[in-house]
């Protein structure tokens, strides 16, 4: 009896052994096919990803999405990257079905540059690589596991090899940064993108977007500290997946947006049900950019909003700015408030670069007479308030930038700006009706996203062209508003809708509408 107990123990011994052993060569085998993962994420804000398969290369060609974000030139380069190698006699096979990432990363100067990231099947070695490659080009000699290539048309491309890793970039140290790291080095946003990557299934592309890191590839786009709409983005730690759809007459990419941190302003708004927004029709035709909220009711979003300030250690301070005012004025801003706040809160930046913001609200004749004694009346249509702090303590990072604003309250909406001027100008719009929802463009962009949302960032292409020309570096600037950069579209739009603590993501780039001509009109019967 002793020796089949015996027996069984040492075979299940051995069977957990066995296991172990092949499971974690699968691990391992797992880890050494996502080199050109671990290289390209290692240090990008973008990734573009595909799979090296020949009827997704021509659907992709057939598109001009790439040349239009990034520009001619570095398609062109590109382009010319992909023909030598497909030239190169029985190269191509070293690569068929592989991931390959296209990683954004920035360069010397306020340039832009992108790394070319791959792996061979596991069926060829690096050797045969090489030589099949001076089978073109015999003097082709790796230093440092890098070559050279000189094209005819003068592009000088380098070339990193390690074991079945490729890289190819314009940009020698970024080849020589990414060799560097370790074939089985992940990150969090490698991690992320293997968790969320639909590749090989039912995916043509994607893009991965680290915005933990996008603020240091945008600086080679435009000076100084991201503002405005912009600044949100500031130490936000969240990465998105999504998908590239195809279409002709947009650019549409839907799915995850993921916060990293409970730190990040916009995880607050992920614990919320999405809502349809309607404060969005409040805005003037002269709006260049917006970032609106939703939230089921003010009353709910404060507890997570006191949450996310004891995260960023900012609750005594808040508490403390609550405090001052209700000793002072002999208030309750805790009780008086929140009731009158109702889903929904807006900034936005008009063509002229002034900013606003509106909140909604439940009651608007009692929230003007509650801020009487908070407040110093500039004209019959504003105000002032007196008090420092009071919107960012109920709202949040959206409202850091209004301290001490101008006010006016209309339709149940509370608008307040940094000058009188911004409020005039508004009001002088709200009145006359001259509206951005009055607008064909907008309305065709609003009806292709979904309905309801908890965050939608929107850009005006048009409206924002004379912000882009001060804040945006002149060739990036000239590029955008191009034939062949993004002239052809109206707006951009990045909406998120809560998910479990998680985004579902829309980027939706609309182009603009064909509009039929005086002469074509009149020749219709």
């Amino acid at each position: 009896m002793k020796k089949i107990v015996f027996i069984i123990v040492a075979l299940f011994i051995a069977i957990v052994t066995m296991a172990y052993l092949y499971f974690s060569g699968l691990s391992s085998e797992h880890k050494n096919s996502q080199h050109s993962l671990y290289a390209a994420a290692a240090n990008s804000s973008f990734i573009f990803s595909f799979e090296n398969e020949q009827s997704i290369l021509d659907i992709l060609k057939s598109q001009n999405l790439l040349k239009e974000v990034i520009g001619d030139e570095k398609v062109q380069q590109l382009k010319a990257i992909s023909d030598y190698l497909i030239k190169v006699p029985g190269l191509q096979k070293f690569f068929d079905n592989q991931s390959v990432y296209i990683a954004l990363n920035p360069g010397p100067g306020q340039s832009i540059n992108f790394l070319y990231s791959t792996q061979t099947n596991t069926d060829f070695t690096t050797e045969q690589f090489l030589q099949t490659l001076k089978s073109v080009d015999p003097l082709l000699k790796p230093v440092a596991g890098i070559i050279n290539i000189s094209l005819n048309d003068s592009t000088v491309f380098y070339v990193g090899i390690k074991d079945n890793l490729l890289l190819l970039s314009t940009e020698s140290n970024l080849v020589k940064t990414a060799l560097a790291v370790p074939k089985d080095q992940s990150s969090k946003f490698a991690e992320f993108i293997q968790s969320n990557s639909r590749l090989a299934r039912n995916s043509l592309a994607e893009l991965y977007i680290n915005f933990e890191t996008l603020p240091k590839l945008l600086k080679s786009v435009m000076p100084g500290k991201l503002s405005g709409e912009l600044a949100p983005l500031n130490n936000q730690q969240a990465y998105a997946a999504l998908v590239y759809n195809f279409s002709k007459e947009k650019v549409l990419l839907t799915g995850t947006t993921v916060p990293q941190s409970a730190a990040n302003y916009f995880s607050i708004f992920s614990n919320e049900q999405s809502q349809k927004s309607s404060i969005t029709n409040i805005l003037p035709d002269n709006t260049a950019t917006y970032t609106s909220y939703a939230v089921k009711d003010h009353l709910s979003f404060r507890k997570l909003l006191g949450q996310w300030f004891k995260e960023i250690k900012a609750e005594k301070k808040v508490e403390h700015t609550i405090s001052d005012i209700n000793s002072k004025y002999r208030v309750d801003l805790g009780k008086m408030l929140p009731p009158l706040f109702k889903d929904q809160f807006i900034t936005f930046q008009l063509s002229t670069s002034e900013r606003l913001g509106a909140v909604s609200l439940t009651n608007g004749d009692k929230l003007d007479q509650l801020l009487l004694e908070l407040s110093e009346e500039y004209d019959e249509d504003i105000k002032q308030l007196k008090v420092n702090g009071l919107l960012y303590a109920f709202f949040g990072e959206a409202m850091h930038n209004f301290q001490k604003p101008y006010y006016t309250i209309l339709d149940n909406y509370m608008i307040f700006a940094n000058s009188p001027s911004a409020l005039h100008s508004f009001l002088n719009k709200y009145k006359n009706n001259k509206l951005l929802i009055n607008d064909n463009d907008y309305g065709d962009a609003m009806e292709q996203l979904p309905g309801t949302s908890n965050v939608n960032f929107y850009l005006d292409l048009n409206n924002s062209s004379r912000i882009a020309q001060k804040t945006i570096y002149l060739p990036y600037f000239r590029h955008i508003y191009s034939d062949s950069g993004l002239k052809k579209y109206t707006s951009i739009s990045y909406q998120l809708s809560s998910d479990n603590k998680k985004f579902l993501t829309t980027l939706l780039l609309v182009k603009k509408q064909d509009s039929l001509s005086s002469d074509s009109l009149a020749n219709v019967k």
